[in-house]
């Protein structure tokens, strides 16, 4: 018996050991990181870039002074540039895998400063995929971005011209898979050699294969103001699912069987919606989405809508109205919870209002204008939800 007990001992240790030294294995095959910064000096603009001696397959994820960003260009799928705009000051950039097997993070401390003598404007701007994965919207957001016109470049091309009151941003289809170099340029009195900022985009040949989406609409026979939609999906027969909206709020999310679910019935109230319909396939996992905005009913009072976009990671959104006959001669007054916030600027359907909210929660935001022709006043609202960063660490 105590020779049989020495024996199990012995065999207990040794599979202890096998499995220590597979866990030693798996966590030397690692690969180490580094992070190489590129600035030019007396910008706030940096890019970030994770080497590796193995980078294959792997993902990366960012925190800047201790709090996770998204990767600066979303072509690069796994992560491993990261493109970001500071306030001026000390800062930590820290990257990691996103791996629990390989806990690696490696650290860069930097200082922030912004040069006031150069004359040229510190460009940067946004990219990410809009409505499907071979279309883009590129969002220009530097200091000044309302004193100077600029123009968007692809692969060298003069694309579009973009002036102080008119919209700050591109949406670009991609036709073809490649490397794709875009960028902003601009040169001013001040600024005569001019100045640009570029990213690189990726399109893959899959990101092509998302089918053309559609969609019909009629009012439903005996009713008021309720309406049915009829998804139109051309170029593949295998849905794997379908998303409908109703001004960004989902109203439905069915799993396409026999084409069964690719009808909506919506009631609406008078005034203005904006419908889209997300159709997800095999080939388009990311998906494509079509949206198209309706009228319902005859208001006096003009048409209100607008569409938020959040000022990168921050807590902080801009809001685009959308245009109605007579909006720059309107005051367009905003409301956070039942609280006065401001007004519009001038030219506000090209200057979005702006707004930086205190903490994480729910918040309403709403539009409201007064003309004489509509004296009681017209509003539209909308949810915004900030969540607390810190919920995802």
């Amino acid at each position: 018996m105590k020779k049989l007990s020495i024996w199990c001992i012995l065999m207990l240790t040794l599979l202890l050991g096998f499995t220590s030294c597979e866990i030693n294995e798996e966590f030397e095959r690692c690969p180490e990181i580094d992070i190489i910064i590129q600035n030019d000096p007396g910008s706030v603009v940096y890019r970030f870039v994770a080497q590796s001696d193995e980078l294959s397959d792997i993902r990366f994820t960012w925190t800047i002074d201790g709090e996770e960003v998204s990767t600066g260009n979303i072509s690069n799928v796994f992560g491993e540039i990261l493109d970001y705009k500071f306030e001026p000051g000390k800062h930590t950039v820290c990257v990691k895998f996103a791996d629990s097997d390989c806990p690696i993070e490696v650290c860069k401390d930097i200082e922030v400063e912004r040069d006031e003598n150069d004359p040229c404007p510190d460009l940067f701007f946004e990219s990410r995929q809009y409505e499907k994965p071979s279309t883009y919207k590129f969002i220009a957001d530097f200091k000044g971005i309302q004193e100077v016109s600029y123009g968007w470049f692809i692969n060298g091309e003069l694309v579009e011209d973009s002036a102080p009151d008119e919209k700050n941003y591109l949406i670009w289809d991609f036709k073809e898979p490649g490397v794709y170099e875009v960028c902003i340029k601009t040169e001013t009195p001040d600024c005569v050699e001019g100045a640009s900022y570029c990213k690189e985009i990726v399109v893959q040949e899959s990101d092509l294969l998302c089918p053309e989406v559609s969609f019909e609409k009629e009012m439903e026979i005996g009713s008021i103001n309720a309406y049915v939609f009829e998804a139109i999906i051309e170029g593949t027969d295998q849905v794997s699912e379908i998303k409908w909206y109703v001004n960004e709020d989902q109203i439905q999310n069915p799993t396409d069987q026999q084409g069964g679910n690719r009808v909506l019935r919506y009631q609406f109230e008078p005034g203005v919606y904006k419908v889209c319909v997300k159709v997800f396939t095999p080939d388009c996992p990311e998906g494509v989405k079509y949206c198209k905005e309706i009228q319902i009913g005859n208001p006096k009072c003009p048409d209100l809508f607008f569409e938020p976009e959040q000022d990168g990671d921050n807590m902080a959104y801009y809001f685009y109205p959308r245009a109605f006959e007579g909006i720059d001669d309107t005051q367009l007054d905003w409301f956070i919870n039942g609280k006065y916030a401001g007004k519009s600027p001038e030219f506000p359907h090209n200057n979005p209002f702006y707004w930086q909210f205190d903490e994480p929660g729910t918040y309403e935001v709403c539009l409201l204008i007064e003309t004489p022709e509509c004296p009681k006043g017209v509003k539209y609202c909308k949810e915004i939800q900030i969540p607390d960063p810190m919920q995802g660490q």
